[in-house]
């Protein structure tokens, strides 16, 4: 129920986006957060961090958050969908590329990598806290897309394909 961050930059951004923050180690000093509302703060030594870090070098500090509830009520005008994209990196660049661009959601679906994974959490660089990402497979997803009114396109590489330019995907799914 909860996923682990690193770094100040990111836990200032859970902060500023309501992330429920759980409880914070930071590296040999606390410090003071303006609007951390955490009761479970720990300080612990540069060498037992850099252990429990995933991160070569963290300056910190290691934080973390509760998973939000998912959010399929809202409404869904443009979404992504990622089906099967296995790497955790490119996981994170495409919901904080989605995040940059204001679509809706992304949407997660078949054998992704994990949303929460720290790899995937760290290449968002912080939209997971502003991005909406729905997790499900694809019969709900095809009932999602349905309630939506929104036509899904597939993306490929091909001589013989439309390029994305030429296609309205304003009110779409891709």
């Amino acid at each position: 129920g909860e996923f682990v961050c690193d770094g100040y930059k990111m836990l200032l951004e859970a902060i500023q986006f309501g992330a429920k923050i759980t409880s914070v180690l930071w590296k040999d000093e606390a410090k003071a957060v303006s609007g951390l509302d955490c009761k479970m703060q720990y300080v612990a030594p540069a060498e037992l961090f850099d252990y429990a870090s995933a991160m070569k070098n963290s300056p910190g500090p290691l934080f973390t958050v509760a998973i939000p509830e998912a959010d399929t009520q809202k409404d869904l005008h443009c979404a992504i969908v990622l089906e099967g994209v296995q790497d955790p990196g490119n996981v994170g660049t495409v919901v904080r590329t989605a995040n940059a661009f204001g679509i809706d959601a992304v949407i997660l679906t078949g054998d992704c990598a994990d949303l929460y994974n720290p790899k995937t959490v760290r290449s968002t660089m912080g939209a997971i806290f502003r991005q909406r990402v729905i997790i499900c497979t694809l019969d709900e997803l095809a009932k999602l897309l349905d309630e939506n009114s929104l036509p899904l396109y597939g993306a490929a590489l091909s001589d013989k394909a439309l390029s994305i330019l030429d296609v309205d995907v304003k009110n779409a799914a891709v």
